[in-house]
């Protein structure tokens, strides 16, 4: 590789002002690498990382809490967010499920609440990420019983087995009623032994989905639940033929366009939003999946309406995790957590993990991190953990994660 220099920018180093001359390049101004202890409850954010959060949120249109999935913290972490957010005016919850089964959820909620959640679970647990955990649907509830939660991502490869039942009550007449059965049935039996691969979501094709559409073209919700399907299907359909980041960029598109239609439709001109999402989805940059998600969208429309937009990651070292892991009767499992990144982080940058308790959070703010190992140190981490240090703000994490409660986990 070779390097050039232009006119332009050869005057431009010309104009460099003279005391420069004279600084050693090499010496970088030390910043403090800050590790703060945090508390957070249904009552908000507390100890010297929760006022730093805190001062954060007073001039944030959107707080984006990208986390690895299955703890009990992130959403408890967004809910005591949520809780000081408030304070500035009113908020919305921008969720990883799909419009339509948000609607499901919604419904729900107002009618019975968490138990209305659990009851319609039952059988088929894996309907939809993530409100299938209790934490994540108690966030949720606290949002006007998800009047004010929008559901911007697509439609879960095991969401036919709730939404065929609005599709099949819909249907004109028996036999298509039967067939939409037919296809929740053979779904839930599938995922009940853990077979992805063999759901209606990842072996319907096109012609289905365009017969499908002829059958309905008098309703039109049924034409939004057959639309929202086959975008789901389709998001599928290139991961199972290994188009890995055509499939990726298909999803952004998809919950770019899905958050865009509500942002547009709330009655507040600049609308503030509270995510909580996979940490690819949530920061800024070119994501581990090599394409610019919808994390880097948010700084740019938050700026417009002169705010701006803050990224926390929850990571844990330690503790445990829910993970999908079909078995006994059960969709889901906990287990011992392996570190995603943060050890590495740390590692790089010379700090002893010891300097993060045994128990409680601790909230590091990123900014000192990424500038001290800008360089050779950076580009030496792993993909996930320089996405971290380049695309977020705050790094909230603990040596003693707690798993979160699925709702197939809940003792009557």
């Amino acid at each position: 590789m070779f390097k050039w220099v232009t006119i332009v920018g050869a005057m431009c180093l010309y104009a460099v002002p003279a005391q420069a001359e004279s600084a050693d390049p090499k010496v970088a101004p030390s910043e403090p690498v800050e590790i703060l202890e945090m508390g957070f409850s249904d009552a908000g954010l507390s100890g010297t990382g929760g006022e730093r959060l805190k001062a954060a949120l007073a001039e944030a249109q959107f707080i984006a809490v990208g986390e690895d999935h299955g703890f009990a913290g992130s959403p408890r972490l967004a809910e005591a967010l949520a809780k000081e957010a408030r304070g500035h005016g009113p908020l919305y919850h921008a969720v990883e499920v799909g419009p339509i089964t948000m609607d499901w959820v919604r419904a729900r909620l107002a009618a019975g609440g968490l138990v209305a959640i659990k009851s319609g679970l039952a059988g088929k647990p894996l309907a939809f990420p993530f409100l299938s955990n209790r934490e994540d649907a108690v966030l949720a509830d606290g949002f006007d019983h998800g009047n004010r939660v929008w559901g911007i991502d697509q439609e879960f490869v095991g969401g036919p087995m709730i939404l065929m039942d609005e599709l099949a009550a819909l249907a004109p007449d028996r036999a298509t009623k039967a067939t939409l059965l037919a296809i929740r049935d053979a779904d839930i039996a599938a995922l009940g032994k853990g077979d992805f691969e063999n759901n209606w979501l990842n072996t319907a094709d096109a012609s289905q989905f365009s017969a499908l559409a002829q059958t309905f073209t008098v309703s039109q919700r049924a034409t939004a639940i057959i639309d929202a399907l086959a975008a789901s299907a389709h998001v599928y359909r290139l991961n199972n033929q290994g188009s890995y980041l055509q499939n990726n960029e298909q999803r952004s598109s998809l919950m770019r366009g899905y958050f865009l239609d509500q942002y547009r439709a709330a009655p507040e001109t600049a609308p503030r939003v509270l995510f909580k999402m996979g940490a690819y989805h949530m920061g800024r940059g070119t994501t581990p999946t090599s394409i610019y998600d919808l994390g880097s969208l948010l700084p740019g429309l938050a700026a417009a309406n002169g705010l701006t937009s803050v990224h926390i990651a929850y990571l844990p070292m330690g503790g445990t995790v829910r993970v999908i892991k079909p078995a006994d009767g059960k969709a889901t499992a906990v287990q011992p957590y392996e570190d995603e990144g943060v050890a590495a982080i740390l590692a790089a940058a010379d700090i002893a993990p010891e300097r993060i308790g045994p128990t409680g959070h601790v909230l590091i703010p990123i900014a000192p991190l990424r500038h001290a190992l800008a360089g050779k140190k950076l580009n030496a981490l792993p993909a996930f953990p320089k996405f971290v240090l380049l695309g977020y703000d705050y790094l909230v994490t603990t040596r003693d994660a707690t798993a979160a409660t699925a709702f197939e986990a809940v003792e009557e």
